[in-house]
């Protein structure tokens, strides 16, 4: 087998190494497995990066075989471990060392995606678009795919790009006080958002029946209890969406 410095180390990624790896990372659970998860779509979206190896059917070989072990992270900051990962191959990093860089920037990325994005930046965008669907407003359903995709792509460009540039230090952007900074806020204007839905609610049909203003209290305390308890978040909010309905449905055939 030849020797894995025997590949192409020309420096710095190319604008089309990083367009392909940006492009083909938007397929990252396309073929999502159980045994190694994200592993399939992360080597896809290295590809870009094979014919660094040059016609070496063993550098070939060992390269796809590095880039199919197990992975599994948020799959927007999936990006960072991406650049990270193409920056040690551009660099001649052995093996080890690339396989590394996966493994301990996966698990804090994806516990800090997945606070931002699916526990705070989905859940007000989903609140926006059900307050001005309330409103009448017939492209709110466009609002919430643009208050959640633009960091979504923001992040998955950048991500490529820093990780690229800097290596496994790139992702220390994401996990310092400002990734909980973004999420504190992020989850405060959902929390207000939710806050006028039900307001929206209850006050529909002009007088404020006692048992709105009942279930309002009791949503607040059954989602402060589950706060208090570590609910999933994800759980918390399917049921607030059953509870917003069961009162909009109530408040549409007048009580």
């Amino acid at each position: 087998m030849a020797e894995h410095s025997d590949r192409e180390t020309s420096g710095a990624l190319t604008r089309g190494e990083r367009a392909g790896m940006l492009w083909r990372s938007l397929f990252l659970q396309s073929v999502w497995n159980q045994r190694g998860m994200q592993n399939v779509g992360f080597c896809f979206a290295m590809l870009p990066l094979l014919h660094r190896c040059g016609e070496d059917k063993d550098e070939r070989s060992a390269f796809l075989q590095r880039h199919l072990g197990f992975f599994n992270t948020n799959p927007t900051l999936a990006s960072y471990v991406l650049g990270a990962a193409a920056a040690q191959e551009a660099a001649g990093a052995d093996a080890a060392s690339v396989i590394s860089v996966k493994k301990g920037l996966a698990s804090p990325l994806g516990m800090a995606g997945d606070a931002l994005l699916w526990g705070a930046l989905r859940p007000f965008a989903g609140a926006v678009a059900v307050l001005l669907a309330l409103g009448g407003i017939v492209w709110a359903p466009l609002v919430l795919l643009v208050i959640y995709n633009v960091p979504h792509l923001v992040l998955k460009t950048r991500g490529i790009g820093v990780g690229a540039a800097a290596g496994p230090t790139g992702a220390a952007e994401l996990l310092g006080p400002g990734l909980r900074a973004a999420v504190r806020w992020t989850r405060a204007l959902a929390a207000f958002a939710v806050g006028l839905i039900l307001a929206r609610v209850v006050a529909a049909g002009g007088a404020v029946e006692p048992w709105r203003v009942l279930a309002v209290v009791l949503f607040f305390a059954l989602a402060y209890a589950a706060a208090r308890a570590r609910v999933p978040g994800t759980l918390v909010a399917f049921g607030g969406a059953v509870g917003g309905v069961v009162l909009l449905l109530a408040g549409l055939n007048g009580g």
